[in-house]
């Protein structure tokens, strides 16, 4: 198998995690997430190994991802939600989050190849109003609509990693998300 079908079977199995132990999710939420991986299955069952993706353009990375990601943690808590990417000029681009439809993080970067580099930050909630967090995630994009991303924060637990898996919403998503956003 080479590496791009294994990287692929990854992104789709660790998407499929975020069904398990799904007892903090709403109903709601959980019907999402499985019509989320409904989508992620047609895409693994539809990729064409056509191209090795060793070099990519902006255009490539641009767009809105559905995300599912996994905390920096030993209990890797599940989080789901979108990421908007914008060119910002011929290598640097600008990101932002929004999480579990409430946190918004924000960031920038660069690309080169197939990778996308981008240092995040984001306010703290709750007892940690007013903190500033702030990280870095990698981001290998595997076709023209899989993100596998990993990602540390600078007060996040040193012996993990967090986790994101990304799909490219088509242009019907992305007009429907950006109307619930505003």
């Amino acid at each position: 198998m080479s590496n791009l079908k294994i990287e692929i079977a990854q992104w789709f199995e660790n998407s499929k995690k975020a069904l398990h132990n799904t007892d903090r999710f709403s109903n709601e939420e959980i019907q999402t997430i499985q019509k989320e991986i409904l989508k992620r299955e047609a895409i693994v069952d539809q990729f064409k190994f056509k191209t090795n993706n060793t070099s990519k353009i902006i255009s490539d990375f641009e767009g809105s991802y559905n995300i599912i990601g996994f905390n920096q943690d030993e209990e890797h808590g599940r989080y789901f939600g979108f990421l908007h990417i914008a060119k910002i000029s011929d290598i640097r681009v600008h990101a932002e989050w929004v999480i579990n439809g409430e946190q918004i993080q924000k960031g920038s970067g660069f690309y080169h190849g197939d990778t996308l580099v981008v240092n995040f930050f984001y306010e703290g909630e709750a007892e940690f109003k007013g903190e500033l967090f702030k990280g870095v995630v990698v981001y290998k994009l595997l076709n023209n609509e899989i993100l596998h991303g990993f990602w540390s924060e600078k007060h996040g637990n040193d012996q993990f990693l967090g986790f994101e898996e990304g799909r490219k919403l088509d242009k019907t998503e992305t007009i429907w998300h950006q109307a619930t956003m505003n």
